[in-house]
């Protein structure tokens, strides 16, 4: 879950209601069901010395305990290995809304909740990996291509990808359509500045994960020293908030983020379709992510080939 910073540039004007575009890009799961229980959650938390640190840190346990009961056959260990995940996930929306609520939110907590997630997420494939092992799904035309071991890295790594990208795009858009500022590089140009010699391996992680979205998406090294506001590029992309396009993105990554993705596996074990859910991500999950992520990157980046065009021109 990530922490996007409240403050708002004036300057720039709104271009909408605060929060909304972060529950636009949501899961709906997120949305609709495990942030209303999470908030219930929090108000039973405040009074107490639990840290939202503490949260995240209870998380992969959970997950830890959801994979070993995916290594069973039966349904019953299946559904409890469902409810175990799903009780990681509301927990996963609890500690960011409890690290809101008391103004504790950090690049450091950050990083604790992002390598929490990916904890988690490795330790129920792991289980996914051996459930296979023990009983292998029957042949069928996917085998004449790909081995178990094949399928499940792919929906792995389609995985990976959705959390990756949608992270960065949605600091992205809720900073520029909500606060007039690109928060990705913003937060980034902040955080390297920051480290130091006493800088947390947590503040660490957090810097490099935010240099690797950077890199990936926004297709360049990232150079403090040339970092600055782009206003014009956050405002013509502003400028777009309420087009067609804008909302398709905004529908595109509510269904297709990291969150959505584990909704879709925790639904796979409630219903006993487990491999036919590993089959849907490996074949269709990994080219619908891609799509994803290269219409976004024709979107966000439009504004900057016209900055980059004047600046060649300049040269």
């Amino acid at each position: 879950m990530q922490s996007i910073d409240d403050r708002s540039d004036d300057a720039a004007g709104p271009a909408s209601v605060p929060g909304q575009w972060k529950e636009r890009l949501d899961d709906p799961f997120n949305r609709f069901y495990r942030y209303p229980v999470a908030r219930l959650l929090v108000r039973v938390l405040l009074p107490t010395p639990i840290t939202p640190n503490q949260i995240s840190f209870v998380q992969p346990f959970l997950a830890a305990a959801a994979g070993y009961c995916v290594t069973f056959a039966d349904r019953r260990h299946l559904v409890l290995a469902a409810v175990l995940f799903e009780l990681r996930a509301i927990l996963d929306c609890a500690d960011g809304t409890l690290a809101r609520a008391r103004g504790q939110c950090s690049p450091s907590g950050h990083a604790v909740d992002a390598v929490a997630d990916w904890l988690a997420t490795a330790l129920l494939y792991a289980g996914i990996f051996w459930h296979f092992l023990l009983y292998p799904p029957l042949p069928g035309a996917w085998s004449r291509y790909l081995s178990v071991g094949g399928v499940l890295l792919l929906a792995l790594v389609q995985g990976g990808l959705r959390s990756f990208a949608a992270d960065h795009y949605k600091h992205k858009y809720t900073s520029i359509f909500e606060q007039g500022r690109d928060g990705p590089a913003d937060d980034l140009a902040r955080k390297v500045r920051a480290l130091g010699p006493g800088s947390s391996i947590f503040a660490r992680i957090d810097a490099l994960i935010a240099r690797a979205e950077h890199l990936a998406f926004e297709h360049e090294i990232f150079d403090v020293e040339l970092a600055g506001p782009r206003r014009g590029d956050v405002a013509r992309l502003r400028a777009r908030a309420g087009s067609p396009m804008a909302r398709l993105v905004a529908v595109l990554w509510s269904v297709s983020n990291g969150d959505a993705f584990l909704s879709l596996v925790t639904i796979s074990l409630l219903t006993g379709r487990l491999w036919e859910g590993q089959l849907f991500f490996a074949l269709a999950g990994l080219p619908w992510i891609v799509l994803v992520v290269a219409l976004n990157a024709r979107f966000a980046r439009g504004p900057s080939r016209s900055r980059n065009a004047l600046g060649r021109t300049a040269g």
